[in-house]
Order: C-alpha cells, then structure tokens, then sequence
C-alpha cells in the first residue's frame, strides 16, 4: 500500500469526524510519510509501520465509530447485486484516491488540479523542530571541529611554502647558513605542498557536506521532501 492509497482508505474511514478534526489527524499521519521518506524508507515501509487505515480510523472515531454491517442476498438476483456492489465500493475507493491526489471541481467531478499540500499540524510543527534543535546540537559542533581541522591543514600548508622565507631572515639576521637547515627547508616545502592538496580537497568536502546538511534542514523544517 502506497502514501496514496493510505491515506485515501484513512480519510475516508474518517468521515464521521468534524472537518477539522479530520484534517489535523490527516496532517500529522501526512508528517509520518514526509519523516520517514526523509529517513530513507519507502511509502511502503512506513505504511506497514503505521498498521491498518481502517483500525487506525477506528481508533480515532472511538465510540463514534459504527461498523459496516454486510447485506447477504439470496435468490437469483444475488450474483448481480454483489457485483454491482463490489463495483460501487470500488469506484468509491478509486474516487477517493482521485480526490485526495487532486482534488474535486465544483460539480464533484475529478479534475486535473494540482495537489493541494496541507501545512503540518501545530504538534507534529514542534516535534520536527524540537528534533532539529536536538539534533544541531550535536551535529553542529561536528562541523565545526570538522573545519577547524582543515583549517589547521591549511596553516600548516603555508608554513611549508614560507619556510624558505624564515631561512631567509635566519640568514640575513645571524649571517651563518647551514646546509641542514637547507634540508629542512626542502622537506617542509614538501610537506607544505602535500598539505596544500590535501586542504584543498578537505575544504571541498566541507563545504559540500555543510550546505547539504543546511539545505536538508531547511527541507525537512518545511516540509518537503
């Protein structure tokens, strides 16, 4: 059972609410899908872990709830009926779906109208950011530490590159070079150009990791997918 036929069967096991009550329970049950297709789970799955549309309707509806009572036909007639009573329930899911996946013109008719989305419900509201709050919390200093080791790489890059400079002033101020500290010089050279690659690819990484992150926060406080 797919998002759409979920809440198809829900909404229309929930007739006997007020429009909304109807359309609060309807939201949250809407946040369940966008929460968990965000966490990687297909409609399906999250379908299977929200159970039955119609003991969830039941459970909601409580002692409003009535029970369809089946009508059992005899007779030659029979055959028929059934079938045109199968037929009916049929159309009458199918026109469901349609209404919930685009909506009714002002005869009743289906048309070709766009989704209407609905906002979240105000709990369902505050648990999502409550979430995210929790959740920057921790991974926000992550990053953070994150970028300031590529940053440190990036110092200790430059070091390298300007060392020939310290040896340099090391020269002009004491007036003595040694042939060590040319080697040293080479090697931090080396290391600093090294370093420089690998800042650069590391500076790459983090930025893209940090806008990923920033724009699935912005989709998931909003509600998109």
């Amino acid at each position: 059972m797919n998002r759409m036929e979920f809440m198809a069967i829900l909404e229309a096991n929930l007739s006997a609410l007020p429009p909304e009550e109807r359309g609060e329970l309807l939201e949250d049950y809407e946040a369940h899908f966008s929460i968990g297709l965000e966490n990687g789970k297909t409609e399906l799955e999250i379908a299977q872990e929200l159970g039955d549309p119609v003991e969830l309707a039941k459970e909601a509806l409580g002692n409003r709830y009535v029970p369809k009572e089946h009508v059992y036909w005899f007779g030659p007639e029979a055959s028929g009926r059934e079938n045109a009573k199968s037929a009916g329930e049929t159309a009458g899911v199918h026109r469901a779906s349609q209404t919930f996946a685009g909506g009714l013109n002002a005869d009743g008719s289906t048309g070709n109208f766009s989704p209407v989305r609905t906002g979240r419900g105000v709990f369902a509201t505050w648990t999502v950011y409550t979430g995210l709050f929790f959740l920057n919390a921790i991974v926000a200093p992550l990053i953070l530490s994150l970028w300031a080791i590529g940053i440190s790489l990036a110092a200790c890059a430059l070091s390298g590159l300007i060392s020939p400079l310290a040896l340099g002033l090391d020269y002009l101020v004491h007036g003595n070079f040694y042939p060590a500290k040319g080697f040293a010089v080479i090697a931090l050279i080396g290391i600093g150009i090294l370093l420089t690659i690998a800042s650069r690819h590391a500076f790459k990484g983090l930025n893209r990791l940090t806008s990923s992150y920033l724009a699935w926060n912005v989709r998931v406080a909003k509600g998109g997918k």
